[in-house]
């Protein structure tokens, strides 16, 4: 016990914060700084960066569902209400919406522009996106007297120059091959455009047209209760993986579900790569701080050489003083760390709380700057933090464990 005693005695002792200032209490001081900035400046970016990734999948998800049900093979499947029904029933999903989808050439006077198809049952797109409420013009509605009625993107109505009540002429690309080889074809689909909606998801969205099932079917010739895709929409996003193994059982060689990350799958990736490198890049700066804690601890090990020969010949073994110093090291660390770790958590809970961040909403969708912080981020940075901390301390730790005690005492 004793001993004990005296080794944590030692520890607090020699450690370089506890003494008069010189340069090694100036570097020591300067290695907690450090390592505070980086560790808070590391989890406040993650915070941004999983902010930014969740407001990405919340504002997708208000139009993509969370698992498409995509053919195997060929450009429709098979999926009967009854199937459609037990689908929701056993995967818990909250919308089960089947779609007919296909790429259009779409005209309206001398302009011409490509444009995507999307017909699904009205009642289920007022259920399950948030295309009714992206309304700027007109109504969203489907029936009409005379003519179908659609709603289209703005960029397609910019493109052709088109508003509520206007005529669209549109073709697919089978009618355009057989005009291409001059046999008969029909000259185009006429639609009228009920309503144009603002979609912040992307371009294809603003590229699109929303139809009834009936003119879908029309167009693409699909048989009865076929169908380019099943969208499904689940309560909770955490949900997907379970929902996606049930379907994947499923599929056999009917369909294959793809989860919305897939659907988005270069947006992610680079959502994720930034996310990565910026943590690489952010961790370099506790890297050169925690050098500071290794140059702190190696001149502390210098000019100590006489009172650790001392102690070693008073029968403290070598790898007690290894020890003692890695616990130094892990003093200075862990103080740095813990600031910036709080620092960070305290940046994260005034955003979420006070907006402090403002974004301009005339140029961008969000208000303020979105922030999302998880236990698993935080332990991440902690852990990284300590990893850096242990490499830097070893180095320095050996080199005092290995003084000759006979050789330092002569050289004082």
């Amino acid at each position: 016990m004793a001993y004990r005693t005296g080794v944590s005695l030692l520890l607090w002792r020699w450690l370089p914060l506890r003494r008069r200032w010189g340069v090694i209490q100036i570097i020591a001081a300067l290695s907690v700084v450090g390592i505070a900035i980086g560790a808070g400046t590391l989890l406040s970016v993650l915070s941004i960066f999983k902010g930014f990734h969740h407001a990405a999948q919340t504002l997708l998800l208000r139009y993509d569902p969370h698992i498409r049900l995509v053919p195997v093979q060929g450009q429709w499947m098979v999926a009967p209400p009854e199937t459609l029904k037990a689908y929701a029933r056993l995967s818990g999903a909250q919308a089960v919406m089947p779609v007919v989808s296909l790429r259009l050439m779409a005209r309206h006077g001398e302009a011409l522009s490509p444009a995507f198809l999307v017909a699904a049952p009205e009642a289920e797109l007022r259920r399950a996106t948030a295309i009714p409420e992206a309304m700027v013009l007109g109504e969203f509605r489907f029936q009409s007297a005379g003519l179908p009625s659609v709603v289209v993107g703005a960029g397609l109505a910019q493109r052709l120059h088109v508003l509520p009540g206007d005529t669209l002429l549109v073709w697919t690309p089978n009618m355009l091959e057989q005009l291409a080889l001059g046999l008969p074809f029909q000259p185009g689909i006429a639609v009228v455009v009920a309503g144009i909606f603002q979609s912040p998801a992307g371009e294809q969205q603003s590229l699109s047209i929303y139809a009834d099932t009936g003119v879908g079917r029309l167009l693409a010739g699909f048989p009865p209760h076929g169908w380019s895709s099943v969208d499904i929409w689940l309560p909770r996003s955490e949900e997907v993986p379970h929902a996606l193994r049930f379907f994947q059982e499923q599929g056999g060689k009917t369909f294959r579900p793809l989860p919305w990350y897939e659907l988005h799958r270069q947006l992610y990736d680079v959502l994720r790569l930034e996310r990565l490198g910026t943590f690489i890049v952010l961790s370099l700066i506790v890297l050169v701080a925690v050098f500071n804690v290794a140059a702190s601890l190696r001149m502390s090990a210098v000019r100590k050489q006489r009172e650790i020969a001392i102690v070693r010949a008073l029968g403290m073994q070598a790898m007690d003083i290894q020890r003692l110093y890695v616990r130094q090291g892990f003093i200075l660390g862990g103080l740095g760390i813990l600031v910036g770790v709080l620092a960070g958590i305290g940046f994260y809970w005034g955003q979420q709380r006070f907006g402090w961040i403002r974004l301009d909403p005339t140029r961008y969708i969000l208000s303020s700057l979105p922030v999302r912080l998880e236990l698993w981020d935080v332990l991440t940075v902690t852990v990284v933090g300590f990893a850096l901390v242990l490499t830097a301390a070893i180095v320095p730790a050996r080199w005092a464990a290995r003084q000759r005690i006979a050789e330092a005492l002569r050289e004082e």
